[in-house]
């Protein structure tokens, strides 16, 4: 090894900065200048105060693109004091149909009007038919050319396992199509009297109120598709009998929500003074991803049902406070009678109601008519290249047929 000569230089730069830190943390003695200033009425300031001094700038209204939301407190206009139950699209109740005919102060009728009963005995429709029918239904939910993102798939055995997304028809589409291609059915069967005197109207909303045992009630409801007729539907004559159900010990206002922004104002949307403005048949979709309970539980059959009833008595009560002032109560002079349906693309729901009263608590009842749910089929889809449909039912076009003939 060859020795050489030793250094003996320091790295300058690495004792800078130890010194520029050692000096960094020396804390300045206190030498009461300051003080002595202050007491002869001297400012002192800092050298960031005279370089950069502070401006108070005027605060300026930007206009942006769009008006600021207003805030959903007792500031609101629409603000009242008084709770009021909004029941719309999205919620059900959850008491089912015996909640709703408390609302709705009806007795239920377990079959249709004698009339419909018989039109749907008494129909001769021709044999090819319900091959058109089956058609409409493949159309709708299986030859369509929509491809869309559908709703998430849910295992509840692995709650939080993404599942791939599938795409396909929306509910949307599927329902949309369904109803227009069986209402065009029966218009092709109905006479031409019938055909001159209906008119169709897609997502009409309706907007109304009543007072319940001091408890304010608000209906905002859209139906998907309105069948309206230059003349009313005839009133039922007939005695019924039945009786509202007893809710005791739980209220008709349970799982309703509760809203303090509302507005009480009476909305048809057609005029009165319109020849064709008469409600005849209401359908409604029912989608289980936006309907739902309150508790986000599964919706049963009879809150389905409830929800038929609310729909028909909604468009309803509408109608009659069209016709009769928003301050309309008691026993109307004439009966409202509308047909209501709603369907999830499969599953058919048929009621028919008379509306004789405004009044909750009135001895003269409103009049609810229905059956059981239909299922128009149990499964369509492709197979193997080719399309299919499994146990088809005949029975819901030929309902259907007699509700859009009913005059």
């Amino acid at each position: 090894m060859r020795l050489t000569n030793t250094l003996c230089a320091q790295h300058i730069g690495w004792h800078f900065k130890k010194h520029w830190l050692v000096q960094g943390k020396r804390v300045p003695k206190e030498t009461g200048a300051a003080a002595e200033l202050l007491k002869l009425g001297i400012t002192i300031k800092t050298p960031e105060d005279i370089l950069n001094p502070r401006v108070e700038l005027p605060r300026v209204n930007i206009v942006g693109d769009r008006e600021r939301p207003i805030p959903l407190d007792s500031s609101h206009p629409n603000w009242h004091s008084k709770v009021c139950h909004t029941i719309s699209d999205s919620n059900v109740v959850i008491g089912g149909l015996p909640q709703a005919q408390v609302l709705t102060n009806s007795i239920e009728i377990p079959t249709f009007p004698k009339k419909i009963e018989d039109a749907i005995a008494n129909q001769e429709l021709p044999s090819s038919i319900d091959k058109n029918v089956k058609h409409a239904i493949l159309a709708s939910h299986v030859y369509d050319a929509e491809q869309v993102k559908l709703p998430k798939v849910r295992n509840p055995d692995r709650p939080n396992f993404n599942l791939p997304r599938t795409y396909g028809i929306s509910h949307e589409r599927v329902n949309r199509l369904l109803i227009n291609k069986l209402i065009h059915e029966s218009d092709k069967l109905a006479n031409e009297s019938v055909t001159l005197q209906r008119k169709l109207m897609d997502n009409a909303p309706f907007q109304t109120f009543i007072n319940h045992d001091e408890n304010l009630f608000s209906f905002d409801l859209v139906a998907q598709k309105v069948v309206v007729s230059n003349k009313a539907i005839e009133a039922i004559k007939g005695k019924f009998e039945g009786n509202v159900p007893d809710l005791y010990p739980m209220k008709c206002t349970i799982s309703i929500p509760k809203q303090h922004i509302y507005v009480n104002e009476n909305f048809y949307p057609l005029s009165a003074t319109q020849t064709c403005s008469h409600p005849h048949t209401i359908f409604s979709v029912f989608n289980k991803h936006l309907v739902n309970n309150v508790h986000k539980s599964e919706v049963t059959t009879s809150q389905l049902h409830a929800r038929t009833l609310l729909k028909a008595f909604g468009v309803a009560v509408a109608r009659a406070k069209q016709l009769h002032g928003d301050s309309a109560g008691g026993v109307l002079p004439k009966p409202i009678v509308v047909q209501s349906v709603q369907t999830d693309g499969r599953t058919f729901h048929f009621g028919v109601l008379q509306l004789n009263t405004l009044d909750p608590n009135s001895s003269t009842k409103n009049l609810w008519f229905q059956r059981q749910s239909y299922d128009l089929f149990s499964e369509c889809g492709y197979k193997s290249g080719k399309s299919f449909l499994e146990n088809y039912n005949g029975d819901v076009f030929r309902i259907l047929n007699a509700f859009y003939n009913n005059s």
